[in-house]
């Protein structure tokens, strides 16, 4: 009885299998497929150097002027328009300031008033003066006045030339004390100004270092504002490569996370970086969404050409990390595990696991299968 039992175990164990074994031998129908033969072929050799994203356009604002921050309008990451109100400074101080220089200006202008009456003044003494003077001088040279006399008229026309004299020049530093309190008061305006500061530029706010309720002392950073209208790469090139770059050179830009930009060299650092005896390349970068200030990048160039042992890309599968090709052998199709480097002009360097001269299959299906009998299409 246990033997038909474990006979009937056996039976239903057989039955409920759903594995499929690859299609081996004669009886098997050849599948169609292109091929590919592994060979040698000339590739670009490149130079590679890393490098940060920078913008091309950045500015640090600071306060110009030292007061209490008020109010700070803006976050971290929030675009601004140029004009717009960044920071508020309290400016009590500063309009106490203006209101003084204004009263200064004021007081000034009334003190042009009454020296231009002294002038008057004066001038009408002189005039005065002169006509005195002259019918003294008529009677003197007649004989009909006394020395005594004609030298009290002459120190009368002196005494009026002097006071004119000094009348004119007290108008004189009248004028120079409002020219001073006009260039006080404008400067007073202008210093008030600077207690309300604005984004000389539309961009973004990359960094905030102002709180409120803070000291704003003049010199000292408040924000940090980014340009959004373009990036560029700043890359460290080593020294021994230096000779390799130069402006207008074109090269292959890669972001972290995989894209791949042409650009150009667009600036060239002449002075070394003598802690790491690096050459600082600067590269324009297309406007791109995907581009963050601050992000990893490397830069590719060209410095000649080299021979590698090459496959057709269609030929790589690729799942994960690992890649695999199926190799035609003796009418089969067998997999195998490869490691594939850098890609160029549709095919893929060979690292490991193939040799030059064999045959690989094309665009192999999904549901291709190891050992899978296989007739090369012409």
């Amino acid at each position: 009885m246990n033997r038909y039992w474990l006979a009937s175990l056996l039976l239903v164990s057989s039955c409920g299998s759903t594995h499929k074994q690859a299609p081996t031998g004669k009886a098997a129908t050849a599948v169609a497929v292109s091929t590919d033969r592994v060979s040698m072929a000339s590739a670009p050799q490149t130079a590679q150097a890393s490098g940060t994203v920078q913008p091309r356009t950045r500015t640090v604002i600071s306060a110009q002027v030292m007061g209490m921050i008020r109010q700070v309008a803006v976050e971290p990451g929030q675009s601004v328009q140029a004009g717009q109100t960044l920071i508020l400074i309290d400016s009590q101080q500063l309009l106490t300031g203006e209101a003084q220089a204004v009263a200064a200006r004021l007081e000034a202008s009334a003190g042009l008033t009454e020296s231009e009456r002294a002038i008057d003044a004066a001038r009408t003494q002189l005039d005065l003066a002169k006509s005195t003077h002259a019918r003294l001088k008529s009677l003197f040279d007649k004989r009909s006045l006394s020395s005594q006399e004609m030298d009290e008229a002459n120190s009368r026309l002196s005494l009026a030339a002097s006071n004119l004299a000094m009348a004119e020049a007290k108008r004189a530093q009248v004028n120079a004390r409002i020219l001073q309190s006009e260039q006080a008061w404008k400067s007073a305006q202008l210093t008030s100004r600077y207690a309300t500061l604005t984004a000389p530029f539309s961009g973004i706010v990359s960094e905030k270092l102002a709180q409120v309720g803070a000291m704003a002392i003049p010199g000292t950073p408040l924000l940090v504002l980014e340009k959004a209208s373009g990036f560029r790469l700043e890359m460290n090139v080593e020294e021994s490569r230096s000779s390799q770059i130069r402006i207008g050179m074109p090269l292959r830009v890669v972001l972290d996370q995989g894209e791949e930009i042409n650009a150009k060299v667009t600036e060239i650092v002449p002075s070394l970086d003598p802690a790491s005896r690096s050459l600082t390349v600067k590269v324009d970068l297309p406007p791109l969404k995907s581009l963050r200030s601050g992000a990893f990048a490397r830069g590719e160039w060209v410095i000649g050409q080299r021979e590698m042992l090459s496959v057709s890309a269609d030929a790589v599968r690729e799942t994960g990390q690992m890649q695999m090709v199926f190799v035609v052998e003796g009418g089969l199709a067998h997999s195998r595990m490869i490691s594939v480097g850098d890609a160029h002009a549709g095919r893929r360097e060979v690292l490991t696991g193939l040799k030059s001269g064999e045959v690989v299959v094309l665009n192999p299906p999904i549901d291709f299968q190891d050992g899978t009998r296989v007739e090369v299409a012409k």
